[in-house]
């Protein structure tokens, strides 16, 4: 009689089999420190629909986003977060009202700027008078702010030029 021999198979185990759970639970990990992250760096923001929601999130300074149109313009507040002690804030002019002259457009619009707000002038702020903040923001907005100031007070100063100079020579011829 043939002994029937006992096969016995050899069963490989792959590492892939073995450390698949590993591999889940590092995955897992990573998504939620990258969450944390970009949740934190305000690269993930709510979106606020009205005062209310924005004012909140300015309060404690979390990242929210909000569109909202002020004197017919569009601009989009994004809060990003703490960063140290300030509060960074970044507000861009999306666009303007119509009929606005296409030299202020061309100067305005789709330009922003980066505010750093400290936290202890945060309470004072709501988005109802975002226009003190300005002190502490620098960018291309507050640029072209300062540019369309300066063109006023120099028509202003070009204006009344004649009076100045009247009032110059009169002094002048007065005093000789």
């Amino acid at each position: 009689m043939a002994k029937k021999k006992e096969v016995r198979r050899k069963v490989e185990v792959s590492w892939r089999q073995i450390f698949s759970w590993q591999k889940i639970l590092i995955t897992l990990t990573l998504f939620l420190i990258v969450t944390f992250f970009a949740y934190h760096y305000g690269y993930l923001k709510k979106t606020c629909n009205d005062n209310k929601c924005f004012n909140e999130a300015l309060d404690h300074c979390t990242p929210a986003k909000y569109l909202k149109l002020q004197n017919l313009n569009y601009y989009k507040y994004s809060i990003m977060g703490k960063r140290g002690d300030n509060c960074l804030i970044i507000i861009e002019l999306k666009k303007m009202a119509e009929g606005t002259a296409l030299e202020k457009r061309t100067l305005f619009e789709g330009k922003g700027m980066e505010c750093k707000i400290p936290d202890k002038d945060l309470e004072k702020l709501k988005s109802e008078n975002l226009e003190g903040v300005l002190n502490y923001c620098s960018g291309p907005l507050k640029e072209a702010m300062y540019e369309l100031i300066i063109q006023k007070l120099y028509t202003v100063i070009i204006a009344n030029l004649g009076d100045i100079i009247g009032e110059v020579k009169s002094t002048i011829s007065g005093e000789t």
